[in-house]
């Protein structure tokens, strides 16, 4: 993270370039590129998630000792990091959700961790409803932007936003399902 952040802040433009690869070609014209975006404000994320991730790794270290599951706590925990950097690296909305949901399902994995405890199984499916209900708006914000823009690609639909094309009701539409997708992730329901 901080070589990326290093390598960003002595680029141009503070933006390093990844070239994107068609992930999906589908009759029609319709191509879904798999990208990474590498700007100034992703490298200062992939930091802080990467240095939260390595502080809680290592607290775990102690709290987790002895524990039967030990190892598939630490997978669980890779794995949601893994799918925290690619929520931040994504350049298009598609794959931006996918690891999104890699992040709700992380979240269900670790909050019933001791699934043998009533307690804990309850409040992961708990967890899990309300996640799936803000991730709903989170989806059908993404799918109606792409509905009336024909894109996923972030990058694109900003252009679009600056270019007037995309404006209104749309856009309002399209922030309140975002918004209620980062209420559901945080389970503010």
């Amino acid at each position: 993270s901080i070589w990326v952040l290093m390598s960003v802040m002595a680029t141009p433009g503070h933006e390093l370039p990844v070239p994107d690869i068609s992930w999906v070609i589908i009759e029609g014209g319709v191509t879904i590129n798999l990208g990474l975006i590498v700007d100034s404000l992703t490298a200062v994320m992939l930091i802080v998630v990467t240095v939260v991730s390595l502080m809680v790794q290592i607290y775990s270290q102690g709290y987790m000792h002895g524990d039967p599951g030990y190892h598939r706590y630490f997978a669980s925990m890779s794995l949601f990091t893994m799918a925290m950097l690619g929520v931040v690296l994504a350049s298009n909305l598609l794959f931006l959700y996918v690891f999104w949901e890699l992040v709700g399902l992380c979240s269900y994995l670790l909050i019933g961790f001791w699934f043998h405890k009533p307690e804990a199984a309850n409040a992961a499916k708990k967890a899990f409803i309300v996640t799936r209900l803000g991730d709903f708006g989170f989806l059908a914000a993404i799918l109606a932007l792409y509905f009336n823009t024909g894109t996923f690609d972030i990058a694109e639909l900003h252009g679009l936003a600056v270019a007037g094309v995309l404006t209104g009701t749309i856009l309002t539409w399209a922030a309140i399902g975002i918004f209620a997708g980062a209420v559901g992730k945080s389970a503010q329901f």
